[in-house]
């Protein structure tokens, strides 16, 4: 064996910075993206807001049409500025600029001090109920016994919100050396239950509904009757046994139905479904106009207007020399700046792309969504598909119907007889169709398979039975009792 030199020639990716930001700021949603331009501003002497520039001179204001011709999109959106960024910087990036100097970039890495991006964002809502009680009963116990008897109790509690273990057994794992009773403990589980949400901790169904049965107020009509049901007929409740239970209960007809109302909006499963907090939403993107005409065009609220300060910009190239430490920032002003003018493109290039696919959706709304996959869109801008994941995710479309995210737009595909159809477009037609039917004669989920297949869409009843539950439609026999219910209740 003997060292050897031989030469050859390999190609590889290179992850350079420049690269690295530009794939973070494509996968910012708007918030994200204002808030990393205030963070530059604040850091970056040599950056500044354009408050001059106007949507019409950032080129919000000249869309191109989604039906117009493929290469003309392309070309269009890369010739058009679009963010209202300082478009004489671009052509300065790489001129004295060294990328290799880890000093010489700080996107996406901790700041001078140390904080990383993420120390930057808004906290995200806690999903997970049991951290939410803990977070209530650090506010409510003072005592270090129960605290530690509260906790014991919480991490017994499952997913849904229910303790799945029996007190007995939790007081057998507690040490011998405090000395817990049951009454203690039943007393510590009391504390644990008066939390939010309602109905925690709860042991079964029963006691779950009547822990929120039990907090709403008194007065309200069926509440009591809605007791008695739960406590002492939860079983017949379920079978929907509710003649013969109002015959015994000697209750009006009036009231059995205020009463199961009433039960219908108690969450059984407290653990498992946290409300976040309404946020609202921004769309990165509008489409407006009308058939054969449609244009996509970025929010020109959500395009940031930055520019760098020309007056420093010119002190530094008189006197180079003694702006050394200026330099840095000058380069990382320049490379923000078209690295938003490569975002919004590469965002205006993938939005034309997915509407002129989705064109039906545009004049029918969700009947006419079409199957579109994130490799039929990176093959038609040239792009890989992950880059096609990043741009879509986290940006929402304002539409004639609506405001609607990106990635709604890629709807998995059903085979139909005649032609693809969505997911989203069969729920649509199933929502069309029970909304038209006979309140009196409701259809089952086989007549609904049948007149979508009269329509070209070949779909199994049990795919209609998913999609359905999914919308919180009721079977056919339940949207008859309640058709019923409709004239005796406006009779009482």
């Amino acid at each position: 064996m003997k060292a050897t030199t031989r030469m050859g020639m390999s190609q590889n990716v290179a992850m350079t910075p420049q690269l690295l930001q530009s794939i973070r700021l494509l996968q910012l949603s708007a918030i994200e993206l204002e808030q990393e331009v205030e963070t530059a501003l604040e850091g970056n002497v040599l950056l500044e807001r354009d408050e001059s520039l106007t949507p019409t001179s950032a080129g919000a204001e000249a869309p191109t049409p989604v039906l117009a011709d493929t290469a003309k999109l392309a070309a269009d959106s890369t010739e058009a500025p679009v963010s209202g960024c300082d478009e004489a910087a671009i052509e300065r990036v790489d001129a004295d600029f060294d990328w290799s100097s880890a000093e010489s970039w700080s996107g996406g890495e901790p700041g001078e001090e140390g904080e990383p991006l993420e120390a930057r964002r808004a906290a995200a809502p806690i999903e997970d109920a049991r951290v939410a009680a803990l977070e209530q009963l650090e506010l409510m116990i003072s005592s270090k016994r129960e605290w530690q008897l509260a906790v014991a109790i919480i991490e017994a509690v499952d997913d849904n919100g229910y303790l799945e273990t029996s007190l007995d057994e939790i007081l057998a794992t507690l040490p011998a050396e405090w000395q817990v009773s049951m009454a203690e403990l039943e007393a510590s589980l009391a504390t644990v239950q008066s939390v939010e949400p309602t109905g925690f901790a709860a042991r079964n169904l029963r006691e779950c509904l009547l822990l929120q049965l039990d907090a709403i107020k008194a007065g309200t009509p069926g509440k009591n009757l809605a007791e008695t049901l739960v406590a002492e007929h939860l079983d017949r409740v379920a079978a929907r046994d509710f003649v013969n239970l109002r015959s015994e209960l000697g209750a009006t007809e009036s009231k059995m139905i205020a009463a199961m109302d009433l039960i219908r909006t108690l969450d059984p499963k407290p653990g498992a479904s946290r409300i976040e907090p309404a946020q609202a939403v921004v769309p990165d993107l509008i489409v407006s106009g009308v058939a054969g005409a449609w244009r996509v065009e970025l929010n020109p609220a959500n395009l940031p207007k930055l520019r760098i300060n020309g007056q420093y910009e010119r002190m530094m190239a008189a006197n180079a020399a003694n702006h050394k430490g200026l330099k840095d920032q000058l380069q990382q002003a320049r490379w923000l700046v078209r690295g938003l003018e490569m975002r919004h493109e590469t965002l205006l290039k993938t939005a034309r792309v997915v509407f002129e696919r989705q064109r039906d959706f545009l004049r029918r709304g969700e009947e006419g969504m079409m199957p579109l996959t994130l490799r039929e869109v990176a093959d038609s801008i040239a792009m890989h598909e992950s880059t096609v994941c990043r741009v879509t995710s986290n940006k929402f479309v304002a539409t004639p119907w609506g405001v609607y995210p990106m990635k709604a737009f890629f709807p998995s595909q059903i085979q139909g007889a005649e032609s693809d159809t969505s997911g989203i477009a069969v729920r649509a037609m199933i929502r069309r169709i029970v909304d038209g039917e006979r309140a009196s004669a409701p259809l089952c989920d086989g007549a609904i398979a049948a007149i979508l297949a009269r329509g070209g869409v070949l779909i199994a009843r049990r795919t209609i039975a998913k999609y359905r539950e999914a919308m919180k439609i009721a079977p056919a026999k339940e949207r008859k009792l309640l058709a019923q219910r409709v004239p005796a209740r406006m009779a009482s």
